[in-house]
């Protein structure tokens, strides 16, 4: 069985080895704390990496999330970081995050109290935002237009589309049994691909942080928006509520499929629910994987 890791936005600053390392340091951590006695380098994962193509189109992303805040919110002067949650200097020097045990009755401090509160303000501020945002469509696109390039590239740029289908299609082969893993950006490239070519067997879909349930995004896929044709297990669909970019699960049409997506709300990362950190070490995330490949 081989494990293709499709990873999302934003990844500018690794290069293919540097963040293959990262997400198997995550998952081995996921593992490890799920009582798994199972190394990772005794796997087959691939984890084609695009992240250099936007800078080959000389374009950079400009996500500045506090941008969308109201000035009430983003003004707050709180303690934004959970010292054990926190990553310096992250593009060159990646650490990996424990999943928070948060309790507010068991908070050593009231630092910490002040701090998860902050983060959870601009989690539900960004969630709130992204589902008003679901039910206007071209303002949804004009925003990820001026913010999220890659995005916008991958949806709207044929060449660019291509050039990353060709990268992830070099690490599938034909007739082998195949799990996708695929974050955020990825598992929309996961889904369009997984309609264009249909050459391979894939046991298991699993998508984590995906945006797919946006309209805009919907606006862009492959239609008519189906299960994909040659997916002969399940589907996973792994969101957190606090993420503003998963606000809400694949459940309502156009991908309320038979047989059903199954889709599972978990608690990431209180300072940073989107992080693939946060989704890839999860228990019940681990055991997905861990079950497809027995």
């Amino acid at each position: 069985m081989k494990i293709i890791f499709i990873h999302g936005m934003n990844q500018q600053n690794y290069d293919e080895k540097s963040l293959k390392k990262h997400w198997l340091n995550v998952f081995q951590i996921g593992l490890n704390h799920s009582g798994y006695d199972i190394d990772v380098n005794s796997l087959e994962i691939k984890l084609p990496f695009y992240g250099d193509l936007l800078s080959k189109h000389h374009l950079y992303n400009t996500l500045d999330l506090d941008t969308f805040l109201p000035k009430s919110i983003s003004h707050l002067h709180l303690p934004f970081h959970l010292g054990h949650n926190t990553c310096i200097d992250q593009e060159h020097r990646p650490c990996v995050t424990s999943l928070p045990t948060f309790n507010p009755n068991h908070s050593e401090t009231l630092t910490q109290r002040l701090s998860v509160i902050s983060a959870l303000t601009k989690d539900h501020a960004f969630r709130e935002l992204s589902l008003f945002l679901n039910h206007y469509p071209k303002l949804h696109e004009t925003l990820i237009h001026k913010f999220l390039i890659e995005t916008y590239l991958y949806l709207s740029n044929p060449d660019f589309m291509h050039e990353v289908h060709h990268r992830i299609m070099s690490h599938l082969v034909p007739n082998k049994d195949h799990i996708i893993v695929a974050h955020s950006l990825g598992s929309v490239i996961a889904y369009n691909l997984l309609h264009r070519f249909k050459s391979f067997r894939l046991q298991r879909f699993i998508t984590l942080g995906s945006p797919l349930a946006f309209k805009v995004v919907q606006a862009k896929l492959v239609v008519p928006i189906s299960r994909p044709p040659q997916l002969q297990g399940d589907w996973f669909n792994f969101y957190s509520p606090e993420d503003f970019l998963t606000a809400f699960p694949l459940s309502e049409a156009p991908f309320n499929f038979d047989p059903p997506i199954i889709n599972q709300a978990i608690m990431t990362l209180i300072n940073n629910p989107h992080n693939i950190s946060g989704y890839l070490q999860h228990s019940d995330v681990i055991k997905s994987i861990v079950e497809a490949l027995n």
